[in-house]
């Protein structure tokens, strides 16, 4: 969905704000999507906003009110409530119809979706942190849900649930750090592309980047 240095690259990337950054989404050379109109950025803290953005810009396709609605669990009516607003920002657009032309088809605006409010402002940005987090959240409990009632026969290890810990590093190993796990990121959202393309059976994996200075007062 969405890449933020918080990071919807397939939706989003929460960056700090820029001067030169304009005031509403639009499209970049690079098929960014930047939107930094602090109005914007606080309409995209909805749940069924975020998993919208997700679908559409994880998967480069196109969808229906009627799917996208199947996945937020709400009325088609209610989703294509929300796909408008989305659209009035610039985040999606309307896609040419296939087959049954009788509803609209959605599809993102851009590749990466860049979040950058004018101003510094932290309120509307926070709140869509906040929102991502959450539905981190809640998928990490319903694996670990999951696992404990499909625990493996033969002993073998899954995979950790998520890797949380520090570094002491200097100013050039962190900016090294950011860099290398950003370059992942970024090598395996080039496979995720070709996978949804291509496989038959690939799926999908959720992954949530942070890498955060200690702010500390150490005086």
């Amino acid at each position: 969905m969405t890449s933020h240095p918080s990071s919807t690259s397939a939706a989003g990337l929460v960056e700090a704000a820029d001067a030169s950054t304009s005031a509403t989404g639009r499209l970049a050379p690079e098929r960014r999507v930047v939107i930094s109109d602090p109005q914007a950025v606080r309409a995209l803290a909805h749940r069924a906003r975020v998993e919208a953005l997700d679908e559409l810009y994880a998967t480069r396709g196109t969808r229906t009110a009627t799917e996208l609605a199947v996945r937020c669990d709400l009325t088609p009516s209610a989703m294509s409530y929300h796909l408008r607003a989305l659209e009035r920002f610039g985040l999606v657009e309307r896609a040419e119809s296939q087959g049954d032309a009788r509803e609209r088809r959605w599809r993102a605006a851009g590749d990466q979706l860049v979040v950058s409010p004018l101003g510094g402002s932290p309120t509307g940005t926070a709140a869509y942190v906040e929102m991502q987090i959450a539905q981190f959240r809640e998928r990490v409990s319903q694996e670990i849900i999951f696992r404990a009632e499909h625990q493996s026969a033969d002993g073998s290890r899954d995979q950790p649930y998520m890797n949380y810990g520090s570094l002491y590093l200097d100013a050039a190993s962190e900016r090294e750090f950011q860099q290398r796990v950003q370059d992942l990121a970024d090598e395996f959202e080039a496979r995720s592309d070709e996978v949804h393309r291509d496989s038959e059976d690939g799926r999908r994996a959720y992954y949530l980047l942070s890498v955060l200075p200690d702010r500390a007062d150490r005086r």
